[in-house]
């Protein structure tokens, strides 16, 4: 086993490499064979001559899986004598390999690798793989095995791999003893693959499939190319047939599967793997055999990789998933029994440990740190405040167990114990009495308590010592597994990586004691030691397949459907106990702002294709939702984001911002708005919606005056398993906190903690029962649950509806003031526009057809989850009939019950609604059909103008008919030419008709162009205006300064004049007046 160099390399002596690049061939074959191919009849090493002259600044090695001894051993001839000898070495070193498998060739190709480097003194400079084959899977196995290992330096430097035909699922060619030799042959290996090297290949091996998991964690932000081989390779092959003895066959298949050569699976997602096909066989594969191009950009990437590669973006990625990973906290509740056996009560206590402490050590051990005993260290909140938790001390550790006080700052006075004949006390602690922590009832000294009725440090109370047999205290009666009913374990957010699926658990049954599971259901299953515990739970039909999924890649399309639990009762279950799997739709809200700022994330995140490079504005905030849509978006199993109510009714719209800038409770719970005017043009509220679509910044997105108090519906999620009879686990996406002092109303998490806890807490006898609750916080999460009133979401609606009903009565009853005149003639038309304006009234009509909208989408969700319960309900009384005796049917009943109310008042607002829109639709025709009216009354009043204009024109025409002849004899007569006059000097009649045509044809030839040819006006126009500029500019001044009065000297506009009869037509007002008039009907910036 050794680093050898392909090729000289062309750094100068003064140039340090910026990156090792190591190619590692399949386990046995020739390091330098692998890579070398032909060209123009040459061969030679592309990995060494190729990077040597594209990329001098690299350190190009390749690796020999044998040491140099073990290489250069051969079998001597027979002649030779040494042959013997020589046969003997060769067979030892033979068996000894044959022992190894991947594990070993992972140890051995990492302490060469540690060795090359430390000798050089680079342990942190950037490394990048090439392997081929089986030396892929060695690679993977030596990065997640120090990962494990805790020693991880090669895998932090290691900035990308490249796996040619990589079998990452196995291979039978690779496995099965038939193709032992013709295996050897082809990748030219030095032995043949043992036997116990091939078991390390079979296909769906769980060792291999739990590697991919592993190494899915420890590639975290590595770049990985995975390429396949696309065509046979010619493997020959020892067969038997039924009537033929052994004969070699030659078999035309692929050692490696293209599905194998892929690491990522539905199960371990790799989202910065990059899959491409070669069009060559196995061998072919890392010699681009036949592919010059394609080798040529593969190496252009690399290039271009390591060139724009940054240590810093990738450790940026890396903290920030360790920020998620450590931000997140995960509630986990163990409920218990208390009390006697005539009345017991369920209590509860609970833990909420980050998201990486849960995966590490699971919940049961999470919920023994509030069971600490003395010897062991108080853990520290985050705010760096010790937590309570319960001291446990055997009886025979002290004859006198002491109250443990916490000490006030600065105090250090030591508490003195007392005698006592229990053994338990828990620590007194200042907070409100609640299930978690009772104070023992005890005989004390008044003095002894503080202003609070709490003991106070370093004071002591002790019991009088009374004679006779000591009496038990009342004592608080701690969490034990004989009195534990059930676990409830919530986590925030709902990101599909954090769910397994169906194939997960039996891969991972071998290893149960690694700390790499990802996966919240897993964890559960594991520390249970069932791992099939959600394997039906999660099939592909139930989990999967159920996740919709739209043409465009818009996160609010990612959701799962409602899905039918009837194949969930209790004889498909996969255990003996029953199961649930529920995913619920449920309304809640949020603020504008934070709506415009998530919307800001999701855009910017959708620029680039990976996590990488990581915003510093998302890296540095406080927002964990939002580093998690940074992180999963794209993902192959992404997070599930909040969606407003239109993203759920429309799931397929590729942009929803306008209807979601549109909705009726953020226009009605915008700050002043009820100030506004009623005059307020249409659509004049979602102005600047664009800017929540286009923000400048993430975390400080620009938000509209009045957007910080306003509200928008929103339909998040509700994900609930029940493993077994002691388990049930949900996910829901929390409302970022806001200091408004609302933030936290609707929460589903804090509803359903609230319920199950204090003194009239509900009583949940199992997980069935709790499902039923979390069913029913579910459904009245918003509805039912807040107490602020801008969040009674149907008061909002109705009030509304009223609003604009008001404004329906009062657009009615104008109609009817504008036209009680019998006669259209007498239609002031100065006030015509009153009459036929209905741009109010449209608005009206609009706004209502926005509410039925939403109406109707809030009455889709009350039907999907009336579905939900009612399905529940049928799965609750058939496991009754099996002497279950669940009491959550109660719960149900009510949630359905209340369900049905939500949907009476949806059908009330919704016929509301449809009424006043039908009454506006009947004002608006009759706005029209009014208009059409006064139109023809003016169209006939322009067209008896026009009858009476044509008579004018005809007296007119007759009076030149007759003095037209006339006219032009006498002008002929009246001519003074020679002719007439006898004047020698006076010009002749030809001379003067001559001038007279050709004068009169210019003017009419010009007369013509002006009137039909554009350019010609153009020109016309433009010499008038140089023209007579001057002479117009000087009579405006001498207009203006002449004018005497008012009105006199306004510019004129055609409106309407007096008529004979006394009405009136079309005639002129001035512009001052009209824009009294615009003014007065709001038809500024209507134009």
């Amino acid at each position: 086993m050794a680093l050898v160099s392909p090729a000289q390399s062309h750094l100068s002596p003064t140039t340090e490499p910026k990156v090792d690049i190591v190619g590692v061939p399949a386990i046995g074959a020739d390091p330098r064979a692998t890579w070398t191919c032909t060209r123009g009849g040459v061969s030679y090493n592309w990995l060494g001559a190729a990077l040597n002259d594209e990329l001098p600044s690299a350190n190009v090695v390749l690796y020999d899986h044998l040491k140099p001894g073990e290489r250069g051993l051969e079998l001597k001839h027979t002649d030779d004598p040494t042959h013997k000898s020589s046969a003997e070495t060769y067979a030892l070193a033979e068996a000894a390999v044959a022992e190894y498998g991947v594990d070993e060739w992972a140890e051995r190709f990492l302490d060469v690798l540690q060795q090359y480097r430390s000798s050089r003194r680079t342990e942190q400079r950037p490394i990048l793989f090439l392997c081929h084959s089986t030396g892929g899977i060695v690679v993977k196995r030596a990065l997640s095995k120090k990962v494990m290992e805790g020693k991880a330096s090669i895998a932090d430097v290691c900035i990308g791999i490249t796996f040619f035909a990589t079998p990452h699922h196995g291979s039978s060619v690779l496995s099965l003893p038939e193709y032992v030799r013709t295996v050897q042959r082809n990748l030219g290996l030095k032995w043949e693959m043992s036997k116990h090297l091939r078991k390390d290949f079979t296909l769906q091996n769980p060792d291999l499939e739990l590697l991919n998991f592993r190494f899915g964690a420890a590639a975290l932000g590595v770049k990985l190319w995975s390429y396949s081989e696309t065509q046979d390779t010619n493997l020959e092959v020892l067969s038997t047939g039924d009537t033929t003895g052994e004969t070699l066959t030659t078999l035309d298949l692929c050692i490696v599967d293209s599905r194998s050569a892929k690491m990522s699976t539905p199960d371990v997602p790799i989202e910065e793997e990059e899959v491409k096909e070669l069009h060559s066989t196995h061998v072919g594969a890392p010699r681009f055999t036949d592919d010059d191009s394609l080798r040529d950009r593969y190496v252009q990437d690399i290039i271009s990789f390591i060139q724009t590669f940054s240590s810093q973006e990738r450790a940026a990625h890396r903290a920030l998933t360790l920020s998620i990973m450590n931000d997140i906290r995960v509630d986990v509740h163990q409920f218990y029994q208390t009390g006697s056996a005539e009345e017991p009560a369920m209590k509860i206590w609970s833990e909420h440990p980050t998201l990486q402490t849960f995966l590490d050590v699971g919940p049961a051990e999470c919920l023994k740190r509030r069971l600490r005993t003395p010897a062991q260290v108080k853990q520290p909140m985050p705010n760096g405040i010790s937590k309570p938790s319960i001291e446990i001390r055997h009886p025979t550790e002290s004859p006198a167990p002491r109250i443990v006080v916490g000490k006030l700052k600065g105090s250090t006075e030591q508490s003195p114990t007392r005698n006592m004949t229990d053994s338990l006390s828990p620590p007194i602690v200042e907070q409100p009495r609640s299930i978690h922590t009772h104070i023992p009832s005890v005989t004390h000294d008044g003095s002894s308590l503080g202003s609070s009725g709490y003991l106070m440090p370093g004071k002591s109370i002790t019991k009088p010592s009374t004679e006779g047999p000591p009496q038990r205290s009342h004592v608080y009666q701690l969490p034990s597994t004989s009195r534990d009913r059930f676990r409830w374990v919530h986590v925030p957010y709902t990101h599909t990586g954090w769910v397994p699926v169906s194939s997960i658990p039996s891969l991972i049954l071998l290893d149960l004691t690694q700390g790499l599971l990802q996966h919240i259901l897993t964890t559960i299953s594991q520390e249970k030691a069932n791992l099939n515990l959600h394997q039906k739970l999660l099939l592909d039909q139930i989990w999967i397949s159920q996740h919709n999924r739209a043409t465009h890649a818009s996160p609010h399309a990612h959701s799962p459907h409602h899905h039918r639990t009837d194949g969930l009762k209790l004889p498909f279950s996969a255990i003996d106990e029953a199961q649930l799997v529920l995913y619920l739709p449920y309304l809640h809200w949020d603020s504008f702002k934070h709506l415009k700022m998530r919307a800001a994330v999701v855009k910017k995140r959708r620029k680039q294709p990976l996590a990488r490079p990581v915003d510093k504005e998302i890296s540095n905030g406080d927002s964990i939702e939002s580093k998690l849509i940074w992180q999963y978006l794209t993902s192959d199993r992404p997070i599930h984001c909040r969606r407003t109510l239109d993203q759920y009714g429309y799931p397929s719209l590729r942009n929803t911002s306008v209807r979601d800038a549109d909705q009726v409770l953020y226009k009605r719970t915008r700050v002043n708005q009820e100030s506004k005017s009623s005059r307020e043009p249409p659509l004049k509220h979602i102005r600047g919606i664009w800017r929540a679509v286009r923000p400048s910044g993430l975390q400080q997105a620009e938000v509209e005056e009045g957007d910080d108090a306003a509200k928008v519906l929103m339909v998040d999620q509700l994900w609930l398993w029940i493993l077994d009879d002691q388990t049930v686990i949900t996910f829901a996406a929390p409302k970022e906190d806001e200091d408004d002092g609302i933030s936290k109303q609707g929460d589903l998490r804090n509803n359903i903690y609230q319920d199950i806890n204090g003194d009239l807490a509900r009583q949940c006898e199992d997980c069935f029962d709790f499902a039923a609750l979390a069913v029913f916080h579910a459904v009245n999460a918003l509805l039912g649950h807040t107490t602020d009133i801008s969040l009674h979401v149907f008061s909002v609606f109705e009030e509304y509806i009223s609003v604009l009903t008001e404004q329906q009565t009062k657009s009615f009853k104008e109609f009817r003031e504008n036209h009680k005149t019998r006669d259209p003639k007498d239609i002031d038309t100065h006030r015509l526009p009153r009459y036929v304006d209905n741009r109010a009234d449209l608005d009206a009509l609009l706004e209502l057809r926005d509410i039925e909208d939403e109406l109707n989408t809030i009455d889709k969700l009350l039907k999907e989850q009336h579905r939900t319960v009612v399905e529940m309900l049928q799965q609750y009384e058939e496991l009754n009939r099996l002497n279950r005796g669940l009491n959550g049917i109660s719960i149900l009943h009510e949630a359905k019950h209340t369900i049905d109310e939500y949907k009476e008042q949806i059908d009330a607002m919704l016929k509301s609604a449809q009424a006043a829109q039908k009454a506006f639709q009947v004002l608006l025709d009759m706005k029209q059909k009014q208009a059409n009216i006064v139109e023809a009354h003016l169209a006939r009043e322009q067209t008896e103008v026009a009858a009476d204009q044509s008579r004018s024109v005809m007296i007119f025409t007759i009076f030149t008919i007759i003095f037209l002849p006339l006219s032009f004899f006498a002008s002929v007569f009246g001519i003074n030419a020679r002719e007439w006059s006898g004047v020698s000097t006076n010009p002749d009649f030809h001379t003067v008709f001559v001038y007279m045509g050709a004068i009169s044809l210019g003017v009419i030839v010009i007369a013509l162009l002006v009137a039909f040819n554009k350019a010609t006006r153009r020109v016309s126009r433009t010499v008038w205006k140089v023209s007579a500029k001057p002479i117009t500019d000087w009579w405006r001044r001498r207009a203006r300064n002449g004018t005497k009065g008012d009105g006199e000297g306004e510019e004129r506009v055609p409106l309407v004049e007096v008529r004979r009869d006394g009405g009136k037509r079309l005639s002129t007002v001035s512009m001052h007046e009209r824009g009294l008039w615009d003014e007065e009907f709001g038809l500024k910036g209507f134009e």
